[in-house]
């Protein structure tokens, strides 16, 4: 009888190791801060984190998701699009203008009773001078901040690994970081067998046609700018701009006589200015980003550079910068630049496996090309 009735007691019992229980964590910023993991009430500063998050919940990306940023409809409206194809309920998600782009609302948020707040690192000074983060402390609103923008090849598994203990699913976490840390030690070692004499001179067009015809804003040592050396390449613009980047001139383009050159580009189309960018993303097809390559090529100071007469020219998806599936980019970097040594290399299916494996959704659209 005793053990009858303390197995019932057990049942009664078991709904209660479900529940979120304090959990101690170190952000990306060396925060420590304490939530209530699972989290299962979360608002993301910035909505292109649905990524990263349907690695978590693989099949089940909204999970969690009380209210995001409006990013997915003024940076990315192709991933919007593309994700809420298969998940339709994403357009009923409450909306609030990017923080960066405005004042992140504490009471605002305190009403909708978050269990946490995620930022992207960049946005850290920001919020402290404006006293927001000091406010979502002293409401007692966690808040952490992950980075896959300033340091992507080394902040991308651990901030993986820390939404993985947030939310309470370690597991696929540490699935995904395996499989991320596999190609990243691929392309590392093949690399560091190629004399750095072979590497190629590169310049990185950052957003190229964004905002029209002109050049040019590269990107310096950080960001896409690690990607660079990381591929097996020589940035030639990291002395010569700030780590952020900046624009230059046609003159030091010229100058700078790159073996390779690279422009990322996107759906920009609902920024409100005229974009010529390749359109790269969910919904690209090689007939709708082609012709835009090609005309960006055409433009002043970049048509005479001798790269672009050659096949070593590459349109790569700007959001890659911000996004776990970065070593994919990387990799079709590394093998634009070091053909013979990556020509076993399938950057396209390893982006695909990565959708069918990781995310749980089929695979679309077109995220680098080559004239």
């Amino acid at each position: 009888m005793k053990y009858t009735w303390f197995m019932v007691f057990a049942a009664l019992l078991s709904p209660l190791s479900g529940l979120a229980t304090p959990v101690e964590v170190t952000d990306l910023a060396g925060r420590h801060v304490t939530v209530n993991a699972p989290a299962s009430r979360v608002i993301l500063a910035d909505s292109r984190m649905l990524l990263p998050m349907s690695l978590l919940h693989p099949g089940d990306p909204l999970k969690g998701i009380i209210a995001w940023d409006d990013s997915l409809q003024t940076r990315a409206p192709d991933m919007g699009r593309y994700f809420a194809k298969q998940f339709p309920q994403l357009n009923t998600i409450p909306l609030f203008i990017n923080p960066y782009r405005s004042t992140f609302s504490v009471e605002k948020a305190s009403v909708l009773k978050p269990d946490l707040v995620v930022f992207d690192i960049g946005i850290l000074a920001k919020l402290r001078s404006e006293g927001t983060l000091a406010l979502l402390e002293k409401s007692g609103i966690p808040v952490i901040f992950i980075d896959f923008r300033q340091q992507p090849l080394t902040h991308t598994p651990l901030s993986i690994r820390l939404l993985g203990e947030v939310t309470g699913e370690q597991q696929n976490a540490e699935r995904f970081i395996h499989r991320w840390n596999a190609l990243r030690q691929r392309i590392a070692s093949r690399v560091a067998a190629i004399p750095k004499a072979q590497w190629p001179g590169v310049v990185f067009e950052n957003h190229a046609g964004m905002t029209g015809n002109q050049c040019c804003a590269v990107f310096g040592r950080d960001s896409f700018g690690q990607f660079i050396p990381a591929a097996g390449g020589r940035n030639l613009m990291e002395d010569k701009v700030p780590a952020q980047g900046a624009d230059i001139s046609a003159e030091l383009l010229i100058v700078a006589r790159p073996d390779v050159y690279l422009m990322s580009g996107a759906d920009w189309s609902q920024r409100g200015g005229p974009s010529q960018a390749v359109p790269l993303g969910y919904e690209a097809t090689r007939a709708t980003t082609l012709p835009r390559l090609q005309a960006l090529l055409q433009r002043e100071g970049v048509s005479v550079l001798d790269v672009t007469h050659t096949h070593r020219v590459m349109a790569v998806y700007h959001q890659f910068y911000d996004s776990p599936f970065n070593v994919v980019a990387l990799e079709a970097m590394a093998k634009l630049f070091h053909p013979q040594s990556f020509a076993d290399v399938d950057p396209q299916a390893d982006l695909e496996a990565l959708y069918r494996d990781y995310v749980g959704i089929p695979y679309g659209g077109l995220f680098f090309i080559q004239p």
